[in-house]
């Protein structure tokens, strides 16, 4: 893959808008370089944040989407997964959420499917697809939480799962719209051809295209940190203790 095909690439793994604005930490040299002799070569590539990386040498670039590697003059760029080889950790993952965190205050909880087990007293946001199988997997294992609130916004992603718009709408729409999700992704029944007016399926597009949501499913903590992807059960566990109640 060339350079300009590797920038394109970047560009479309996600929308053009920050939820949190960065800027760069690096000496101020360093960074006009890196930048200047990018733009030069790949002029398509967005750079909202320079920062230092565990490589000694290089330079964690946050393309708004994903996070890359440069050194120190721009002329290379490595793009991958940093892992930590003690812990298996995915070093890049876990800086990208974090860069990404939103004011989960400022989340509208009224356009949300809420369930409340247990008194209800952490809390959990979902982007999720009712078409996406990883949701299905997430919601597997989200069986046997306690004490949580958990907040699912319906986002379906049409590109990838056809028809996924319809089907939220018509949970959204149930008698029971937390008992129709519930059993959609649990148990696959249908929660039939219901329709009503103000189904919030456009203005939660807008949101998580706002929140650089490119992907389902997507969590968020009390305290605004985001994961990506069907964790498992006890990682839900560690995340919740891990935030603020």
């Amino acid at each position: 893959m060339n350079l300009k095909h590797f920038g394109l690439l970047l560009l479309t793994l996600g929308v053009c808008v920050t939820a949190f604005a960065d800027s760069d930490d690096v000496p101020a040299e360093v960074a006009a370089k890196i930048r200047a002799t990018l733009h030069e070569r790949i002029p398509e590539l967005r750079i909202d944040g320079i920062h230092r990386s565990p490589i000694a040498g290089m330079y964690e670039l946050n393309t708004g989407d994903e996070l890359v590697y440069s050194n120190d003059s721009g002329t290379l760029v490595l793009a991958g997964r940093l892992i930590d080889t003690k812990t298996r950790r995915d070093l890049t993952a876990e800086r990208w959420n974090a860069l990404n965190a939103i004011d989960f205050n400022s989340l509208p909880f009224d356009l949300a499917i809420k369930s409340v087990r247990g008194n209800g007293s952490r809390k959990l946001v979902i982007f999720a697809d009712p078409l996406c199988p990883y949701c299905r997997q997430l919601e597997q294992q989200m069986q046997g939480l306690n004490n949580v609130t958990i907040y699912t916004f319906l986002y379906p992603i049409e590109t990838l799962h056809p028809g996924a718009s319809v089907k939220s709408v018509q949970i959204w729409c149930a008698k029971d719209r937390t008992g129709a999700w519930t059993k959609w992704m649990l148990q696959n029944a249908d929660p039939g051809d219901t329709r009503c007016k103000g189904a919030p399926v456009e203005q939660l597009q807008k949101l998580g295209e706002k929140l650089r949501i490119d992907s389902t499913p997507t969590i968020f903590t009390a305290d605004g940190k985001r994961v990506r992807g069907a964790i498992k059960h006890n990682e839900i566990e560690q995340l919740l203790a891990a935030a603020p109640k």
